[in-house]
């Protein structure tokens, strides 16, 4: 019980500096009523939905670097909007609305969705994934064929799982993970 409530702490500490780090990494502000301005540090694409999920913009810059984007939204219709922001250890949406009086900025880590880990050992994958929503994790997996050979579907802060594949051929495979509302791809050689 005492191991419980250790690891249970650390994932909260975790999930809070990771918070807080990715806040420090986005920054969303407003000029004018109408203009969303983006600053960026250190982030692999940036992109911005409707509620629908529909793309209106998308840019992929540096990851080395400092981006400065400004979104106008004077002709884009009255609703709920997500910018997304991608780094190497996960996606950071912040939610904005739009009315007749201009933009607000609701939340600036709505959500945050972390990219799992994949950890190759001879015929075995170890996968981890952080999961602070405790949203339903899927994790689908493909051989070269584009053949579905596994699935482990959770529900937890954490997905830690072992896949072993020394009965199955060596090769390419695809592993999809589904959360949220979000899917992460990723291609391993085992």
């Amino acid at each position: 019980m005492k191991k419980l409530l250790k690891n249970s702490l650390l994932l909260v500490v975790l999930v809070t500096g990771l918070n807080m780090y990715a806040a420090d990494r986005v920054e969303v502000s407003i000029d004018k009523g109408q203009t969303l301005i983006v600053e960026l540090d250190n982030v692999s694409t940036v992109s911005l939905e409707d509620a629908s999920g529909f793309i209106l913009f998308k840019d992929s810059p540096s990851l080395d670097g400092n981006y400065k984007k400004q979104i106008d939204f004077s002709r884009i219709p009255a609703g709920t909007y997500y910018l997304n922001t991608e780094d190497l250890s996960g996606i950071y949406t912040t939610e904005i609305k739009k009315s007749s009086n201009g933009i607000s900025i609701e939340d600036k880590t709505a959500a945050v969705i972390f990219k799992p880990v994949y950890k190759v050992e001879s015929n075995k994958v170890k996968f981890f994934l952080t999961n602070p929503a405790k949203t339903y994790a899927t994790l689908k997996v493909y051989d070269a064929t584009g053949k579905l050979v596994g699935e482990v579907k959770e529900k937890g802060y954490t997905m830690n799982k072992t896949l072993d594949f020394s009965k199955m051929p060596k090769g390419e495979y695809t592993f999809t993970l589904s959360v949220a509302d979000k899917t992460i791809t990723e291609k391993l050689s085992i």
